[in-house]
């Protein structure tokens, strides 16, 4: 089991969805929001993930998918 931490911005349409709890039940994930910032137009979340490492790398493929950008907490770190 893998544990990696991760940035996510959303857009005014994302943040009335449930993004993260479709990612515990799609791949099986243990999704624990760490620090968070969303207000009406927009929004971030600090994630850790923990699961399967294939099934980390299928839900970031799927945030891509959807219009979330995704940040490996490191390098979000960095800037």
């Amino acid at each position: 089991m893998a544990l990696e931490r991760y940035n996510l911005t959303f857009n005014t349409q994302m943040t009335d969805k449930p993004i993260l709890q479709d990612l515990g039940k799609k791949y099986d994930l243990v999704v624990n929001i760490e620090r968070a910032n969303v207000s009406e137009g927009s929004g971030w979340v600090q994630v850790a993930l923990s699961g399967e490492p294939e099934e980390i790398q299928r839900a970031i493929a799927f945030l891509n998918t959807v219009g979330v950008f995704v940040s490996p907490v490191e390098l979000a770190m960095m800037s």
